[in-house]
């Protein structure tokens, strides 16, 4: 299956995670609109498509416990040890432990432009459920453009965490975007499998480190 050359997509990265090989056939599994494109590694990948740009969602369960996810978010240095093919990520401005503004970029493959993104992120606990949730915006006037790299004009990245029984966590990642530009078909293909997978099996690594299992935060409820 393939979409049209002058299809608009965005793949990211936090995780993310954007670039990928492989296009399968796609399971005809849908809920909500979401096609489960497939399941491994315990990760699942969906994808649905809305005015010609496609929205990603992956799914899996990890033990960790809160703090270490929200730290792991917070560490926007640490973007590019984990998030597939992020080359750049800097922290632009904290406007408190809950909030902040960041930039990223994306290395795309020759002869397509790199990417980068500017993102406004505020993180809320849910007083009851103690459920994580972590929203970002893209604010593509917020720095000046770099020379030779194409701006994001629109990003909303949605993670949401869901303690269980036992240390486990339920992990959720929303992607929707516009990348700017035309891109080829076999960029889109790239987009739906191996990035997304890659980012989060780098998550689950980093997150096994002393520097994240030890973390405990004051504004965080275990």
């Amino acid at each position: 299956m393939s979409e049209p050359q002058h299809t608009r997509v965005f793949f990211n990265f936090v995780s993310l995670l954007f670039l990928l090989f492989a296009y399968p056939a796609l399971a005809q599994k849908q809920t909500d609109g979401w096609i489960l494109k497939n399941e491994k590694d315990a990760i699942k990948v969906y994808y649905r498509k809305t005015a010609g740009i496609y929205e990603l969602k992956l799914a899996t369960s990890i033990k960790v416990s809160l703090s270490s996810m929200a730290h792991l978010l917070d560490e926007v240095n640490d973007y590019p040890v984990w998030g597939y093919k992020v080359s750049e990520a800097r922290l632009l401005k904290r406007v408190s432990p809950t909030e902040l503004y960041y930039y990223t970029k994306i290395d795309f493959p020759w002869p397509l432009s790199d990417r980068d993104v500017i993102m406004h992120t505020r993180t809320e606990q849910d007083p009851h459920t103690r459920a994580l949730h972590s929203i970002s915006t893209a604010l593509p006037d917020y720095i000046p453009g770099v020379a030779d790299v194409v701006r994001i004009p629109k990003a909303s990245i949605q993670w949401t965490v869901i303690p269980g029984n036992g240390g486990w966590a339920y992990i959720e990642y929303y992607l929707y975007s516009d990348p700017g530009g035309n891109l080829p078909d076999w960029v889109v293909n790239m987009a739906l499998d191996v990035g997304p997978r890659e980012t989060f099996k780098r998550m689950r690594e980093i997150l096994k480190t002393p520097g994240y299992q030890n973390t405990k935060l004051a504004h965080i409820r275990e």
